[in-house]
């Protein structure tokens, strides 16, 4: 009798997983909801955040796990500053793009095109130009109380590096929550953000100096 009270435990506690998780399906209407993404994000002046990122790599049992602040001005400023376990900062001001890590800024002039490309896509991903990016193929799918656009590289450089980038959004606020990079050898990258803070005054001096 023991036994069987058990399973019927694990079998209760299976369906509740199973009841929790989100299961995605390709929306009725993609281009209403891309309407209600891209309005949100127009009227997003600014986003201070926390973030938490894992990476997942086949050569590593367990996650590599990082956080930091995430600071974007509208619309093509963004400081992405890793503060766990080590410092390393990602400055974009305009057309430029900065790199800081272990204290010291890198080159990244030498990687010209690829540089850009990568630039480009962080701000797109932000300030919702990504829904102009004919580097991507979208996909839009919803579940009870989300959304998720699946982006599929079809440009050469990115198809490279990226099998695809999801990105989810709560149907209440339609604010970015989380963003996960699937590359193409099979690593991934999920970042969530949290303690979000949207259209107040950034200090300009963070998009300058890294």
């Amino acid at each position: 009798m023991n036994n069987l009270r058990f399973v019927l435990c694990l079998f209760c506690l299976a369906l509740v997983q199973i009841s929790q998780a989100q299961t995605f399906k390709p929306v009725a209407d993609q281009e209403k909801v891309l309407a209600e993404l891209r309005k949100t994000s127009q009227a997003t002046t600014s986003i201070q955040a926390a973030f938490t990122e894992e990476k997942f790599l086949a050569v590593l049992k367990e996650p590599e796990r990082s956080s930091g602040l995430f600071y974007f001005q509208q619309k093509d400023k963004m400081r992405w500053e890793q503060k766990s376990p080590s410092k390393y900062v990602i400055l974009i001001n305009g057309d430029k793009l900065r790199i800081q890590e272990g204290g010291k800024e890198k080159n990244v002039g030498q990687a010209g095109r690829m540089a850009a490309q990568i630039k480009e896509l962080m701000i797109g991903l932000v300030n919702g130009d990504f829904q102009q990016n004919k580097a991507f193929a979208i996909a839009c799918l919803g579940s009870e109380d989300q959304y998720q656009i699946v982006l599929t590289p079809i440009n050469r450089r990115l198809k490279n590096i990226y099998s695809k980038i999801t990105m989810v959004f709560p149907k209440s606020s339609l604010r970015l929550k989380e963003l996960v990079f699937f590359e193409k050898g099979g690593d991934k990258s999920v970042m969530k953000f949290s303690a979000e803070k949207f259209n107040q005054p950034i200090n300009d001096s963070l998009f300058q100096n890294l």
